[in-house]
């Protein structure tokens, strides 16, 4: 679905990451050898994760980044619309993690306040979303969290899991902006939604209990490395194309094109396929792991923390779970970015 939306923009973002940074090494040490870890290291470029504590919640991440931005950004909590909350690790079935933070962060009772369980596409149908209510409330600004605790659905053996994710939460505020517009490409693979599943835990197929324990292989995400790769290198780029045809811009004119966080590889490879410079295919989670739906805004707050430039023309691209690609062509030149935050 391609579709433009005028007199809005992304005007601040923030993220939060774990103080815990666990080495890929220390990961991967008692399942494969030394030679192995480093030639994966390689491949996706991950060194080490960023792992919460058990007692923290994907919500105590994306309430961390919304707080920072309220404290450091002057926004009025009385300014807000909307809070929209975007994750596959929510706190609870129910009620909506968005209105337990509603409560959290003093929010007013007039907003509007809902989940969306989306995955690695989740920031950009998060922006879209909220682009689109906006055009409708009376309020100026939505707040979008997106986030996962993405570590916790592997299972402690598995290879293709342990070696590329992480946790993160973040905060976006969208604003009405008169003369700002977005480009959006929103897509749907359902046919390959076994690609990246997490079975059991829901009402479909509850929980497998064994001897009294719910450690068992069955109960936690599943990855088909190679589906997702081929899916990834194969329609990415053609969405990216026919999104870039329909904002009638030149790709020499993108300054960033900030793509989920999927692997080092996977960036590469599209960059390829686009026949474009893979260093404008910023890849800055090397420390921090594929955070979900978080990953577009860590990449943001990563930049800023390195005092990098990501204020230009740029396509953002989420693409996994699903199997979903959501991207988007925004003029992110007066994006307010704070550096990442850790708790």
């Amino acid at each position: 679905m391609l579709v433009e939306i005028k007199n809005v923009a992304l005007e601040i973002v923030g993220a939060v990451v774990s103080k815990n940074r666990v080495p890929i090494e220390e990961r991967l040490g008692n399942l494969i050898p030394e030679k192995r870890i480093s030639r994966l290291k390689k491949q996706v470029g991950f060194e080490a994760f960023s792992i919460v504590e058990k007692n923290i919640c994907t919500s105590d991440l994306c309430f961390a980044a919304a707080e920072k931005i309220f404290a450091e950004k002057n926004i009025s909590r009385q300014e807000i619309g909307a809070i929209i909350f975007v994750s596959q690790s929510p706190d609870y079935f129910f009620p909506s993690t968005a209105h337990i933070l509603q409560n959290k962060l003093q929010l007013p009772r007039n907003v509007a306040a809902f989940d969306v369980g989306l995955g690695c596409s989740g920031f950009v149908y998060g922006l879209y979303i909220a682009s689109s209510i906006l055009q409708n409330l009376p309020a100026e600004k939505i707040l979008l969290l997106c986030g996962d605790t993405a570590t916790r659905s592997v299972f402690f053996d598995d290879i293709s899991g342990l070696s590329v994710f992480g946790d993160a939460g973040t905060a976006a505020i969208i604003s009405k902006a008169e003369g700002e517009k977005i480009f959006f490409n929103l897509q749907s693979f359902g046919e390959l939604s076994d690609g990246i599943i997490l079975r059991r835990g829901a009402y479909r197929n509850p929980l497998i209990v064994e001897n009294n324990a719910l450690n068992v292989r069955e109960n936690f995400a599943v990855m088909d490395g190679a589906k997702v790769l081929d899916f990834s290198i194969k329609y990415v780029p053609q969405n990216l194309s026919e999104l870039m045809n329909f904002a009638k811009i030149n790709p020499a004119e993108v300054g960033n094109f900030f793509l989920h966080q999927a692997n080092k590889m996977i960036l590469q490879d599209i960059a390829f396929n686009l026949n474009l410079p893979v260093e404008k295919f910023p890849f800055k989670s090397e420390k921090i792991g594929n955070t979900s739906s978080a990953s577009i805004p860590v990449t943001l707050s990563e930049m800023k923390h390195r005092a990098e430039n990501f204020n230009t023309l740029s396509v953002m691209s989420g693409f996994g779970v699903g199997m979903s690609i959501a991207s988007a062509v925004i003029d992110l030149k007066k994006l307010i970015c704070l550096p990442t935050e850790e708790m």
